[in-house]
């Protein structure tokens, strides 16, 4: 168990960073990297430098491999003195890192949450970075990593009846939300099944019932991540008698966090909700926003009322918009404790005309607090924290054109629930490109040296990367229902 602990766990898209200059700022970012919140990035492959002189938008070709020959096992001539020789092959695959990444913390030197610092330069830098910076960091990285596996997936099935995924047949809109479309965990025996068909594809050795990837323990190294929901559904379902708590086997986890347990012998983790794909399913009710959101907006006024008298959220300043408001909805098509998701990305790739895209960057959850459907207007538990100042063109759930633009779209929908079933490590590969400095993520601390009166505090960080397919074989996707119960009864 220590070996697939280290296998799933120690590895992080930084790692590289000991043959660079390794500083505190990198220790923070690696220790983050750790935390009990990160399931995703330790799935990836993450030692592939781009070397230099390579395009940015071209291609380097790696991973070659022989292709070999036939065994013809037919008996040659008795008298023959001439045969053709042995023919072998070659294939290869071939990457990119064509994109840039960043992160910015800024504030005034007089802002109360830089005065708390106190105006020690190191102790400043610290404290952002391990409170702000890491955060961003280790946060791209993780959804970089899940909407990977997830875009890049081959193998994609329904998770309640195993059909394969086919868009428009058996996409989303073929969920429903019912206690029937809910994970089917018997379905991991087809998942052996099949990996011992095609991993040979992958690792030139055929699988068997017992160890369906070759070379690794199978049956006690294959990771299923379930979203909460699914796992609840697990628990409270006749499946669980066939579920062995691995409390009893010495609490041995493959993942940071815990709540794991095993089904014949292959290890389910419960990743939480940061796996879920939020509204991404079927539409009850989609709203356009009509009016910008600037960063603070959407939360009660903490002059005039807490979140459930407790909480006095966000600011008050007169230009924070304490709503969001919407076009026309009814008084029941939203209500309080509702996860909504705001959004300026549509897509039908996963059969929902008119649908959100869920890994999209400015696809953001919310909560919601309060309803005033008279005035066409929804306030937040927590105030956004991502803008959306410019008004487009978007799409009716008809797929007609609109006849207005919005700031952002509300979506209300059914939440889908991916399973990941992983059968070894590596499924993609993400590739650094290093700086000019020989660093694979720059800081920054610019002075501000411009204004007459220079104030502002700013930390930065940048770097260069692409998530590519690499070993897709080796594991598959399924889509489900799952449970979801937040501050009324339970739902699907």
């Amino acid at each position: 168990m220590a070996n697939d602990v280290e296998r799933y766990l120690d590895v992080h898209p930084f790692r590289p960073w000991d043959q660079d200059k390794w500083d505190e700022r990198s220790a923070i970012i690696d220790t983050a990297f750790h935390g009990t919140d990160v399931y995703f990035t330790p799935l990836v492959g993450n030692s592939m430098v781009m070397p230099v002189g390579v395009g940015w938008d071209d291609y380097w070709h790696v991973g070659a491999e022989l292709v070999p020959s036939h065994v013809n096992h037919e008996p040659i001539g008795r008298y023959q003195r001439m045969m053709g020789p042995i023919y072998v092959d070659t294939r290869k695959r071939k990457v990119r890192a064509r994109y840039r990444y960043g992160a910015k913390w800024q504030m005034d030197e007089m802002d109360a949450m830089i005065s708390r610092y106190g105006n020690d330069t190191p102790t400043f830098i610290t404290r952002v970075l391990d409170a702000q910076l890491a955060d961003q960091v280790v946060g791209i990285h993780e959804k970089c990593a899940r909407d990977a596996i997830l875009d890049y997936a081959l193998f994609k099935f329904m998770g309640h009846d195993g059909n394969a995924w086919t868009l428009g047949t058996y996409d989303f809109s073929t969920i429903s939300a019912s206690s029937s479309y809910t994970f089917d965990i018997t379905l991991l025996e087809e998942v052996a099944l099949r990996m011992s068909y095609r991993v040979e594809d992958t690792l030139h050795k055929w699988g068997n019932y017992a160890q369906p990837v070759p070379g690794s323990n199978f049956r006690g190294a294959v990771l299923v991540m379930v979203t909460t929901g699914v796992f609840w559904e697990l628990w409270n379902s006749e499946a669980q008698e066939w579920m062995i708590d691995l409390r009893q086997l010495q609490d041995g986890r493959i993942l940071n966090g815990g709540n794991v347990v095993q089904y014949r012998n292959m290890v389910i983790q419960d990743t939480g909700h940061a796996l879920v794909l939020w509204n991404a399913g079927n539409i009850s009710k989609q709203v356009a926003v009509t009016s910008p959101i600037l960063w603070g907006d959407g939360a009660t006024d903490p002059d005039s009322g807490a979140v459930d008298n407790v909480w006095y959220t966000g600011q008050s300043p007169a230009s924070t918009t304490h709503y969001i408001q919407c076009s026309a909805f009814g008084a029941s098509d939203f209500a309080a404790g509702d996860f909504v998701s705001i959004h300026t990305a549509q897509t039908s790739e996963y059969g929902i005309t008119g649908g959100l895209d869920p890994l999209h960057g400015k696809t953001m959850r919310a909560e919601v607090y309060s309803v005033d459907a008279g005035n066409n207007r929804l306030t937040l538990r927590k105030p956004v924290t991502e803008e959306y100042r410019e008004a487009f063109e978007y799409t009716n759930l008809n797929g007609a054109a609109a006849t207005g633009q919005a700031y952002a779209l509300i979506t209300k929908a059914q939440h889908i629930h991916p399973t990941i079933v992983m059968g070894a490590r590596e499924p993609v590969q993400w590739v650094h490109r290093r700086h000019a400095d020989s660093s694979i993520i720059q800081y920054n601390r610019p002075e501000d040296t411009v204004a007459d009166f220079p104030s502002i505090e700013r930390v930065t960080a940048n770097w260069f990367g692409e998530m590519n397919r690499w070993n897709l074989d080796i594991y598959e996707v399924f889509f489900s229902a799952g449970a979801f119960a937040n501050r009324g009864g339970k739902s699907y």
